[in-house]
């Protein structure tokens, strides 16, 4: 029994189709950016360490040295 406050099947289908090819569209646009070597492209932006928002300044780091133990001495 089909009730009354069902969506239609062919509607479900319908909004699944439109909902795909949406996806396939935007994907498809970053692709072709990517492609073409815009500045904004999205696909094949990131590195093998991830995304940063924006690259940090390497003068900014803190630098660290190491100084080994036996190097140290004891003051009395």
């Amino acid at each position: 029994m089909r009730e009354n406050n069902a969506m239609p099947l062919w509607i479900q289908n319908i909004l699944v189709i439109a909902l795909v090819a949406a996806c396939v569209v935007a994907v498809g646009r970053q692709l072709v950016g990517t492609l073409r070597l815009k500045r904004g492209a999205k696909l094949g932006s990131c590195c093998a360490k991830g995304c940063e928002s924006q690259p940090t300044p390497s003068a900014s780091t803190e630098r660290v040295v190491f100084i080994p133990s036996s190097s140290l001495r004891v003051r009395k």
